[in-house]
């Protein structure tokens, strides 16, 4: 038997979030919290539902079962409802910017490889990087290569990971690119200008990334 469920969370949500709740209606409460409301089939849709919010990673704080549609709410909550869903529809969609910022890293990455190609003595210098690493010149290619491939992959799996999974992942990933920036920096005016820029990215995404897992994708 279908009933009309209203699952309510704390933090706001952007309306574009009723198609990943099966289209339930999404209201912005000038409490700061997010109403989720619409017919719900049996149990077990209900579990999926409560699943879904679980994943944004947002605090529960009521579900309400009615016999009904719930009521309209008040011309004032719908005022301030639209006005606030406008405003979060003009800001980035969360995982569309960390996604961006790790295409900028991943480009300044292979730019700094590629001019770094046209030093003189480039060949000289990798022989005495690999000798004051302690590694072999393949397995400094290697390292090379997968920090190459996991900035890489963030470009898609910041679009598709899970809210609580995706911040950490940012996290880690971008403190393990800033290490491996750095640690490799070469006293050359164009790596240091490509640094700077991947630095300011990598920052911008751990920010993101760690207000995403406190407050929540607010979009």
């Amino acid at each position: 038997m279908t009933q009309f469920y209203e699952i309510r969370i704390e933090g706001h949500l952007d309306g574009k979030w009723a198609d990943w709740f099966d289209g339930m209606s999404i209201t912005l409460e000038e409490d700061g919290n997010t109403l989720i409301s619409g017919p719900v089939s049996d149990q077990p849709a209900l579990y999926g539902l409560l699943r879904k919010a679980r994943d944004l990673g947002l605090p529960l704080v009521a579900v309400n079962c009615a016999t009904g549609p719930p009521k309209p709410h008040s011309a004032t909550n719908k005022r301030s409802a639209t006005k606030m869903d406008a405003n979060t529809t003009n800001q980035p969609d969360a995982r569309a910017l960390l996604s961006t910022l790790w295409i900028v890293v991943m480009i300044g990455i292979l730019a700094a490889d590629v001019l770094s190609l046209n030093i003189p003595g480039s060949e000289e210098l990798l022989k005495t990087t690999s000798v004051s690493a302690g590694l072999s010149i393949p397995q400094l290619m290697f390292i090379g290569a997968v920090m190459n491939g996991l900035a890489l992959a963030m470009i898609i799996l910041s679009r598709v990971l899970p809210s609580r999974v995706n911040s950490w992942v940012n996290i880690m990933v971008g403190l393990i690119t800033f290490a491996y920036i750095w640690a490799g920096a070469a006293p050359y005016p164009h790596y240091t200008f490509i640094a700077a820029v991947e630095t300011i990215c990598l920052l911008a995404i751990i920010w993101l990334a760690w207000r995403w897992r406190t407050e929540g994708p607010r979009r």
